[in-house]
């Protein structure tokens, strides 16, 4: 038996741990930005994020890109392949079977409703947008506060319950998702179906500029960690938000970013960065940019059903081995009950004994006694 003092100093071993290890996503750059290239030298992507090589990028026409070389300012990317969104977020027949059967075995509701609010917050809380706000920075009342507000409220006029958090996380440095960290998970607390943390790029306007119905809006980028273990269930609900967007207003989304880190999303699989314009596009472009992206994505954002998927593909091998266990043990009962006797039967004949009683099976025929 393992003693109590033990166990306190192991726990107090991973408590320290987890401080030497924090839980930041990667910082944006404070002087530019990078620009993604192709090997044909067309440009796929502008971002402030700190790139890294085997960063990939999904840009708004679904073609995977993968970064394999940095020079300078300039990420070299290389093709990887061109992701069909639709079969992603429509699966086949089986998979919808074999989703739901990990779901009744994992003991999850697949499509969870009863009004469960949508949760909003902002690790970088001062972000501003210049040409509105007159600076890129306001600590404790960013503009990205009132995008935020758009969002809410757009998502509300929708019937959604909304948890919008304006919790200051300054300064914007290195430690500003340790210090969101704690809000969201706060927020967990109060049984979200989903979180979004919203934020702004800092790169050239042109890059998020678009127009819907002749109005000035601005696009919305989201983004992936890549190292952690909700991975999957994330990049599958960032799919699932970008196929419902694209259906209505392509192109609003810009693409997906796959960055070094883990942006907090290793404590949810429905945790989802989303980017709303740059610093130098207006806040209300930006404004109007988040509320058609909500209102456009508001469905997904409410149902738990593709990233739970995800959460359940870790499992769904354990699945597959309890259906063909099962397949296997109905097989063997239609040939203990159907087919059996007719193999002992054949058995019987080869080995010059017969079995009474296989139906249909009589014993030969007597020679009478002769005569004598």
């Amino acid at each position: 038996m393992v003693s109590p003092r033990r166990t306190v100093l192991c726990l107090l071993v991973i408590l320290l741990l987890a401080r030497a290890f924090p839980a930041r996503g990667e910082i944006e750059r404070a002087d530019g930005y990078f620009t993604l290239v192709d090997r044909e030298g067309r440009t796929i992507c502008r971002t402030a994020h700190q790139v890294h090589e085997g960063d990939q990028y999904l840009a708004a026409d679904n073609v995977l890109y993968e970064v394999e070389e940095i020079r300078e300012d300039t990420a070299h990317v290389r093709f990887v392949k061109r992701v069909n969104l639709e079969a992603m977020v429509n699966p086949s027949l089986f998979t919808r079977i074999k989703t739901a059967v990990a779901g009744f075995f994992q003991g999850k509701a697949l499509v969870q409703g009863e009004n469960r609010p949508i949760a909003i917050y902002h690790t970088h809380s001062a972000e501003s947008y210049v040409p509105t706000d007159g600076t890129d920075s306001i600590p404790g009342d960013g503009g990205i506060l009132q995008v935020g507000e758009s969002l809410a409220q757009s998502l509300r006029e929708k019937g959604v319950n909304v948890i919008h958090s304006k919790t200051s996380h300054e300064p914007h440095d290195a430690m500003a998702y340790d210090r969101s960290r704690r809000t969201a998970v706060e927020l967990l607390k109060k049984n979200p179906i989903a979180l979004i943390d919203l934020h702004r790029d800092a790169v050239p306007p042109e890059e998020y500029k678009d127009e819907v119905n002749n109005t000035p809006v601005t696009k919305a980028q989201l983004v992936v960690g890549r190292q952690n273990p909700n991975r999957k269930a994330n990049e599958a609900f960032a799919y699932q938000v970008k196929a419902a967007v694209d259906r209505k207003y392509p192109g609003l989304v810009k693409g997906i970013f796959y960055g070094k880190g883990k942006y907090n999303q290793d404590l949810a699989p429905r945790l989802l960065l989303v980017e709303m314009g740059t610093h130098t596009n207006s806040r209300e472009e930006a404004e109007r940019g988040a509320a058609i992206f909500a209102a456009a994505a508001h469905e997904v954002l409410t149902v738990a059903k593709t990233s739970q998927r995800a959460v359940g593909s870790g499992s769904s091998r354990a699945v597959l081995w309890i259906i063909g266990l099962v397949g296997a043990g109905v097989i063997l009962y239609l040939l203990l009950n159907s087919s059996w006797s007719k193999i002992r039967s054949e058995v019987g004949h080869v080995t010059g004994e017969v079995n009474p009683e296989v139906p249909g099976e009589e014993e030969p025929p007597q020679e009478p006694p002769g005569e004598g």
